[in-house]
């Protein structure tokens, strides 16, 4: 890839940090909003008191960076709004990079498709989710500040752990068991995957069964690379034990009265998740379906995108919260979490393929064989994935619009 600089990433992330500050501080105004809740507790914090920030919930970074920006001086709903534009506009960044690096080249395109990624929501349909969001959920959760800073810290933890996987691949043919992850590599992952807690566990609930499943798998087909998988365990140990400690906290046993875990499963409930699933993700599914090739779900990104993907869906079928959290859905955050890592990996695959496709009529144009069977066949497949990308941007779009112009806190 190119490594002059890129303007279009910066012009989109510039954009993404205005809006989202005009839309932030839309939402804090109001008193019953998410964003306007966690601006108030972050309010109550105190430094000289750290254990204040962990009064209302065991992920206080959002509270803690808001608190800070409060000490300058500025307005609560202005620091909140500030706070939570900045991880946006991290977000976006992070997602063109992605976008880039799977597109191998940077540009406009990238800049475009990450945009799209940052902008997408459940597609619309008036009779089923009326107001976008609420009863389907959403792959970009603007109303949420600590899901937000979230997704910041999976979209980059999951590229890392599959770039840490792609370099122990390549190493195996040459150093044989002695393969392993650099200490640097393992030290700044295992920081990453902690402070993704301190952000939000719902991205590390889904993302760490995964990933146990993933290098599980990968260890008995590599037995004799036991130091690589060894340090791979004490890479995750720190987020797990706080991981643990964090799940005391939430479901009744260091506070009683926060709630308790539960496992439920109904015929209703499986409906339901469907229809989630399918809200979310109609676009990527399609790509999965169409443009997936045999070589491509064996890239580390991708098979542990999909399983955590997979996890999240699993979590939310079968597990619920009861008592004071009956009603909060956070086994839900998860799936929403993975279904944008899932835009992430299906977005620039579905690009390749229509880039491809036009080239392939170009040349056609010119007299050229099309190399295609049914060519009529391939234009009305790529004109489906065209129309349910731009359902899902369309619906995007009016989520916003719908944020900006309502009074309800979702």
């Amino acid at each position: 890839m190119s490594k002059r600089t890129d303007w279009t990433k910066w012009l989109a992330v510039g954009a993404s940090l205005v809006l989202g500050y005009i839309v932030f501080y839309a939402l804090a105004q109001r008193p019953a909003s998410d964003l306007s809740i966690h601006a108030t507790w972050a309010a109550e914090g105190n430094f000289a008191d750290l254990r204040s920030f962990l009064h209302h919930g065991a992920h206080p970074l959002w509270h803690i960076l808001v608190a800070a920006i409060l000490l300058t001086g500025l307005s609560l709903p202005a620091s909140a709004a500030l706070i939570t534009a900045l991880f946006k506009a991290l977000e976006v960044y992070l997602l063109i990079t992605l976008t880039a690096r799977l597109l191998k080249k940077n540009g406009w395109l990238a800049s475009v498709c990450g945009v799209v990624a940052a902008s997408v929501t459940s597609v619309w349909i008036p009779w089923v989710n009326p107001t976008v969001y609420l009863g389907v959920g959403s792959p970009n959760t603007w109303h949420s500040p600590t899901q937000m800073a979230a997704m910041v810290m999976m979209l980059l933890c999951v590229p890392l752990t599959a770039a840490c996987v792609e370099t122990f691949q390549k190493r195996v043919p040459e150093e044989g068991a002695k393969a392993n992850i650099l200490w640097k590599d393992a030290i700044l992952l295992s920081a990453l995957l902690l402070l993704s807690l301190v952000a939000k566990p719902t991205f590390m609930q889904a993302f760490l069964p995964a990933a146990c499943l993933y290098f599980l798998v990968l260890w008995i087909r590599k037995p004799k690379n036991s130091p690589f998988f060894i340090r791979m365990i004490l890479v995750a140990a720190p987020a797990v034990l706080f991981m643990i400690l964090q799940y005391l906290y939430y479901f009744g046993i260091i506070v009683p009265s926060q709630g308790n875990m539960a496992f439920q499963v109904s015929w209703n409930k499986v409906g339901e998740v469907g229809v989630d699933v399918l809200l979310t993700r109609a676009f990527p599914i399609f790509v999965l379906l169409t443009c997936m090739e045999r070589d491509t779900w064996r890239k580390p990104l991708y098979t542990l995108t999909l399983l955590m993907d997979a996890v999240s869906i699993l979590e939310m079928l079968f597990l619920s919260e009861t008592g004071r959290r009956a009603s909060d859905g956070n086994f839900g955050w998860a799936m929403m979490g993975s279904a944008l890592m899932l835009w992430v990996i299906t977005l620039p695959l579905f690009v390749k393929k229509v880039k491809a496709w036009f080239s392939r009529r170009k040349a056609a144009a010119e007299g050229q064989p099309y190399l295609e069977d049914k060519p009529r066949a391939e234009a009305l497949k790529w004109g489906a994935g065209g129309v349910l990308l731009l359902w899902h941007v369309a619906s995007g779009i009016y989520y916003i619009v719908y944020l900006l112009t309502t009074t309800n806190p979702l």
